[in-house]
Order: C-alpha cells, then sequence, then structure tokens
C-alpha cells in the first residue's frame, strides 16, 4: 500500500514539473530569431476563472471557485539569441465545504520567475527558469509555504511538425525522490489544422476551424502543493493532526475547449467538461481524500497583450 502510494506521489509530481517544462517549450517557439528579437516581446496578462460543481468525498464534498492572474514581462536580451522574461503569478481557490469536511477554505499561491531562452541554432533551444513563491491554506502567508523551483530543458525541433523537450526539475517544497525529476514533452503538427500535444497540464488534440477561431478536446490538471498552518476539522474522529503540514491538491479534467482571437493582441478561451479525479493528499500524515464521482466543470481565460 505504502508502495502504490509513492509511486502515485512520483507520478503526479513529475505531472506538475513537466507543466512548466511544456509552458516554456511553448515560449522557445515563439522565440524565433526573427529580426534579432523576441517575436512575443510584449507585457502579457492573462486572467483566468473556474467553477468545479460538488465533489462528493469520503468524508464530507465541497464545490471550487478559483481564479488566476499572471503577468509576463520581457526583459532586455542578453546579446543574440539570448531572452529573458520575468513573472508574476497568483492562484486562489475558495472551496465551498459541506460540514465535517478536513479540508481548509482557501488555498492560494504568489510567486515570482525569472525564466531565460537559449536559442542556440534552429534545432535547439535551451530554457531554463526559477520561481521562488508562497503557497498556503487559509487567507495569509506564512514562510512555511514558501518553495522555490528550478527547471532546464533543452527542446529539439526534429522537423517543420515535430518537436520534443528533454530536461530535469527542482523542487524544494518536494521531499525525498520528487525532489528532483526528469521530464519531456512531445508537439506533432499532424496537418495544418490539427495540432497533436502530449504531457501536463494539457494533453489532446487542437483543431484550427478558421484563422481565429479552434477547438481542443483535452486533458487537462490543476495541481498545487500548499502548507497547512491550522487543522480545518480538530474535532472530526478517525484523522490525523492536520496541522503543520502539506495539503497536494491534485484535479484531473477532460473536457472541450474553444478559442477566440479577438486581435493579434487579445484572445478568449472557454472549457466545458467534467472533473473525473479529484485528489487532496495530507502524504506526512497518510491522510487521502479522493473523489467519489465526476463532478462539472467550466472555465474562461483572457489574454491580453500590450
Amino acid at each position: 500500500m505504502l508502495h502504490n502510494h509513492l509511486n502515485y506521489r512520483k507520478i503526479t509530481l513529475i505531472a506538475l514539473l513537466v507543466s512548466a517544462t511544456l509552458s516554456l517549450c511553448g515560449q522557445s517557439r515563439e522565440l524565433a530569431p526573427a529580426s534579432g528579437r523576441p517575436a512575443n516581446a510584449l507585457i502579457s496578462l492573462k486572467l483566468d476563472a473556474a467553477t468545479t460543481g460538488h465533489v462528493s468525498l469520503r468524508v464530507g464534498g465541497f464545490s471550487v471557485v478559483q481564479t488566476s492572474a499572471n503577468l509576463s514581462l520581457p526583459l532586455p536580451p542578453i546579446g543574440v539569441g539570448t531572452y529573458l522574461s520575468a513573472g508574476l503569478n497568483y492562484h486562489y481557490h475558495a472551496l465551498t465545504l459541506d460540514s465535517s469536511t478536513p479540508l481548509p477554505a482557501q488555498l492560494q499561491s504568489l510567486k515570482a520567475s525569472l525564466t531565460v531562452v537559449r536559442i542556440i541554432d534552429p534545432a535547439w533551444t535551451f530554457i531554463g527558469s526559477v520561481s521562488p513563491g508562497l503557497h498556503d491554506a487559509g487567507t495569509r502567508f506564512t514562510s512555511r509555504g514558501f518553495g522555490v523551483g528550478t527547471l532546464a530543458v533543452a527542446n529539439r525541433k526534429f522537423s517543420n511538425d515535430f518537436s520534443a523537450g528533454f530536461g530535469a526539475v527542482y523542487n524544494s517544497l518536494s521531499r525525498d525522490h520528487g525532489r528532483v525529476l526528469p521530464v519531456a514533452s512531445f508537439e506533432w503538427q499532424a496537418s495544418p489544422e490539427w495540432k497533436i500535444f502530449l504531457g501536463f497540464p494539457r494533453t489532446g488534440a487542437s483543431w484550427q476551424m478558421t484563422d481565429n477561431l479552434a477547438v481542443e478536446f483535452i486533458a487537462e490538471a490543476d495541481f498545487g502543493t500548499y502548507y497547512v498552518t491550522t487543522d480545518p476539522e480538530p474535532s472530526l474522529a478517525k484523522k490525523p493532526a492536520l496541522n503543520r503540514t502539506r495539503l497536494d491538491y491534485q484535479a484531473f479534467r477532460l473536457g472541450a475547449a474553444a478559442a477566440w482571437r479577438f486581435s493579434p493582441h487579445t484572445s478568449l478561451r472557454a472549457t466545458l467538461g467534467a472533473v473525473a479525479m479529484l485528489k487532496a493528499d495530507y502524504h506526512q500524515r497518510n491522510y487521502e481524500l479522493k473523489s467519489e464521482r465526476a463532478a462539472p466543470f467550466f472555465s474562461l481565460a483572457l489574454e491580453q497583450k500590450f
């Protein structure tokens, strides 16, 4: 049982950290060395809002409303082919809890990032990133929720239609086998209209219906590790003390998305589907809550470049 738990822990950590790889690899493709400067050298602001319907657990249940804001700022390049960007991200989950549900009512994170993209040649790109931040349950941040993530990836363009990224990540909030892990991502342009992508947080296929509208069929994930200062249900029987520990929040979603590009600088993405599985894992206490059935999910994301 313990061996299976550790294997699952390792798989979910790999999934979480691959998400950073895919995001940065996407940036590297946009940083094509045209005119000696990045093609996306604009300030970018992305706002997300999402809701998950009632999730039934073995003990209690809850629904979720989550919001996030991500600001990306290009920095002056270092020579030819080396580009820097800084970022700031805030993510918030508000949980509406059934009575006697041993989960915090809020989960939030605030982190900064510094990313370097080095275009070595037309085929190879190196990506490195460091992202310190605070990740806490409750209404305030604490030093116990501080963690640093780092990433190093080499992205290889094998052809005009296929590329892959390989590397490793470090996460200071993880323990033991989860601190340093290998990562990989793959993308295949099957036709001018169809793109296949493999990895986390999004795996699936994208169909470019028109110049301004794309439809996606996706499996995606929402992950986070948060420090819990106070036990949310100290009087609840048949559970360990849940104060001064970490909580892993893991949601896996299936659905369809539509992305509209209203202008070169403005886009909107809507996703409708279901949360196929959700886990809340106090892994240091060996106490886990898992959804008993699927729950509906809907999200909107607006991106504006300046």
